[in-house]
């Protein structure tokens, strides 16, 4: 591994993706920079306040660190990884909890126990990563509902523009300072951002390539200082306006604290904070499944999440080392990259050592930067999100889907990341069960009359169910049924329950039933002890072990033991089949006028499939001269499914059971004048089912070459030979169920 990454990262240094991965990691890193102190401002507030410069120097050393990392081992090669805005958010009530406990104890043992806090964090977060990478349970969190990964990007794009226009104008933005942004000498201070993030957007869109971000900043910074010059403004008065980046805190340094400092550590205001370092924790693990997510959307590139935890996990590892505060990829950072054509390891190694210079060897160059340009850098990076998310968006996503995009958006800008993302999840689950709700979880209903099963009856026996068949409906059910979806399918058994005359029996198929919740399970009983109070038997078929169990539950002993469970569909037909020909037999063995009119009835049905066999023993007189006859032993197999077949057969003689090729279930019984593998008459067919001769079997073979000479030859027997098979296929079969297998 270690060579093949030594060798990518010779292959990208010699390419032109070096000079991408230099000027927008140079860009990149400068932005990383100008944040730290912004976080370290959000964590170390209050009386923590006199810690800033130190709380920068651990968050400079945790974007190095999780840059350097990432880079080499993260799955998107152009990652860069910072500590992030949300945990350190979530980090300020924990600094507030800390300095209220140890409000008598002095500063140094104040910061000395929030950095041991700090670090604890990073550290648990680092070892959960690494064990859901370990354990390759990331699919767990992978999956991310796309309207909250939109909502993320579009409220951290909002985030970043209210953010830029504080670095430019340098005051914080909230509704209270709103007019101060209006006055005259304020609007020179945060105009120029606005300017430059637009010019650059322009830019970036129509023609975008890897120079354009540093030589706009390039070309900002000397027009700049051309204009101080020119005006006759020095670079301290410059600074002391705002026009120019202060740098970094004075004191800046790492590491924060030195060994010794650990005496002054309150262990024990350290284990109160337990709960709220595994929120901050699980808020971390929440922003690398949004962010990588988001990346995935936006480079349109498959991640490996149990690799990204991995690498996310040792980043964190190094960077509990310095006391930083948890994080991982940043995607609006990581998407510079791959905008600006720099999708190689070398970028976050540049990130990396650039912020890494900042730290160790100190920032008094970024002293000379604008603060129109630092503030217009972070607003084309948040209008670039709000654009990608909030406009071009409107067009493409239904209004539901739209509607909450912006309404995580508008949560995360005015409350936080977690009340945006924790909205968002809520409103998913709501929109979910509405939309699922919707689903027909039944895909068929049928009477014994319209479906058969597959298996040959008598002709008093077909006329029965042909006369009563409506006497048992069946429902196929289908999907994962919940309370939202088990309502309507419970109103229709209520109704199938009136209908005059009572019924004999209700079906219930759970080939398609993926499972059903306590909800569904409820509306089932219900209709059972429905059913059971006026003597319809309940016919379940295909139940699983576990939906059984789940249905078990609502049952008493009695209701349990009325059930009639069948182990497939085809099965709980022929159950439903008997129950029509028993309940007829039963009611009108004794009268004389219903068994005379079955017996009508059965003569004229007869007489259709005696004339049928008539055609049907004529018909192969006729072809004899083009077919070829065979004979089968009991339990031969006529037709091998699985295998190319030589061409149609007729059945003369004898009993045959078409099973499915894979599974080996029965699927039809076949006598005299039925076809086997119909479609081999027209060409190479792949028989997708097995035929057993039952009995010694008589057939006849008629090849497709055979078949292209009758049509040759003999254009009306062709034709009769068409009629026929449709009429037997369609005519005297069972029609297919909607959604089951397909005939032999």
């Amino acid at each position: 591994m270690i060579r093949s990454l030594a060798s990518e990262l010779r292959t990208d240094a010699r390419s032109t993706k070096l000079p991408a991965a230099v000027s927008s990691g140079l860009v990149l890193a400068l932005l990383l920079a100008v944040f730290g102190p912004t976080q370290a401002t959000t964590i170390f507030a209050g009386p923590l306040a006199p810690f800033i410069a130190q709380g920068t120097g651990t968050i400079l050393f945790g974007c190095f660190a999780m840059c350097l990392v990432t880079a080499l081992a993260g799955t998107y090669k152009g990652t860069v990884s910072m500590p992030n805005f949300a945990p350190a958010v979530a980090m300020l009530a924990i600094g507030s909890a800390v300095a209220a406990k140890l409000s008598s104890a002095g500063d140094e043992a104040v910061f000395a126990t929030m950095i041991v806090i700090v670090a604890l964090t990073t550290l648990i977060t680092a070892l959960c990563f690494l064990l859901i990478g370990r354990l390759r349970l990331a699919n767990l969190f992978r999956f991310m509902p796309y309207p909250i990964v939109g909502g993320f990007l579009a409220g951290l794009g909002g985030v970043l523009t209210v953010s830029s226009i504080s670095i430019a104008s340098g005051i914080a933005l909230e509704w209270e300072t709103l007019p101060e942004l209006l006055e005259p000498d304020m609007i020179p201070k945060w105009a120029p951002s606005v300017a430059f993030a637009a010019v650059l957007l322009l830019v970036t869109k129509l023609r975008p390539h890897y120079l354009v971000l540093p030589a706009s900043v390039v070309l900002a910074v000397g027009l700049c200082h051309a204009v101080l010059l020119v005006l006759g403004i020095s670079v301290e008065d410059a600074r002391a306006a705002g026009i120019l980046f202060v740098g970094m805190p004075a004191g800046t340094s790492w590491p924060p604290i030195e060994l010794g400092g650990l005496t002054h550590v309150s262990w024990s205001v350290v284990a109160s904070q337990i709960p709220g370092i595994l929120g901050v924790t699980l808020i971390t693990l929440i922003c690398i499944v949004l962010n990588a997510g988001a990346l995935e959307l936006g480079s349109g590139t498959e991640l490996d999440m149990n690799r990204e935890f991995q690498a996310e996990g040792a980043a964190n590892l190094v960077a509990a080392l310095g006391a930083s505060h948890p994080g991982c990829n940043s995607s609006p950072m990581t998407l510079i990259s791959h905008e600006t054509g720099a999708e190689t390891r070398l970028t976050g190694i540049v990130v990396a050592l650039a912020v890494g210079s900042v730290l160790f060897f100190g920032g008094d160059l970024l002293a000379f930067l604008p603060m129109p340009l630092l503030g217009g850098l972070a607003l084309f990076v948040g209008l670039g999100l709000l654009i990608d998310w909030l406009i071009a968006t409107l067009k493409i996503l239904p209004r539901s889907d739209y509607g909450m995009i912006l309404l995580v958006a508008l949560v995360i800008g005015f409350f936080g990341f977690v009340e945006g993302v924790v909205l968002g999840l809520v409103a998913a689950v709501i929109f979910f069960v509405v939309r699922y709700s919707a689903v027909n979880v039944v895909g068929a209903s049928f009477t014994v009359r319209e479906y058969r099963s597959k298996r040959v009856l008598s002709a008093i026996h077909r006329v029965i169910l042909q006369v009563q068949g409506d006497r048992v409906r069946g429902y196929r059910l289908r999907g994962y049924i919940i309370f939202g979806n088990a309502s309507p399918l419970g109103d229709r058994l209520k109704e199938a329950l009136k209908a005059d005359p009572t019924p004999i029996g209700l079906l219930l198929d759970f080939t398609g039933v993926s499972g059903f919740d306590i909800s569904a399970a409820n509306v089932i009983c219900r209709s059972i002890r429905a059913a059971n109070a006026q003597g319809t038997n309940i016919v379940l078929s295909a139940m699983t072990a576990r939906t059984r169990s789940t249905l078990r539950s609502g049952l008493s002993e009695n209701e349990w033991q009325n059930l009639i469970f069948e182990e497939d569909l085809d099965r709980g037909l022929e159950r439903c089949e008997e129950m029509v020909i028993a309940a007829w037999e039963r009611l009108n063995s004794e009268s004389e006028d219903a068994r005379d009119t079955l017996f009508d009835m059965s003569i004229d049905h007869a007489l259709r499939e005696l004339d049928r066999q008539a055609r049907f023993e004529a018909l192969t007189e006729r072809l004899e001269a083009w077919v070829q006859p065979r004979t089968y032993a009991a339990g031969e197999t006529i037709v091998a499914g699985g295998e190319m077949q030589k061409g149609m057969q007729f059945l003369t003689e004898g009993r045959a059971i078409a099973h499915a090729a894979e599974a080996g279930a029965q699927m039809l019984e076949c006598g005299p004048g039925d076809v086997l593998a119909p479609q081999a008459a027209f060409g190479s067919y792949l028989a997708e089912s097995s035929v057993t001769a039952q009995k010694p079997c008589r057939t006849v073979l008629i090849t497709s070459s055979a078949r292209q000479a009758l049509e040759r030859d003999d254009a009306a027997l062709t034709v009769e030979l068409d009629r026929y098979l449709i009429e037997t296929i369609l005519d005297y079969r069972p029609r297919p169920l909607p959604g089951s297998a397909g005939r032999f």
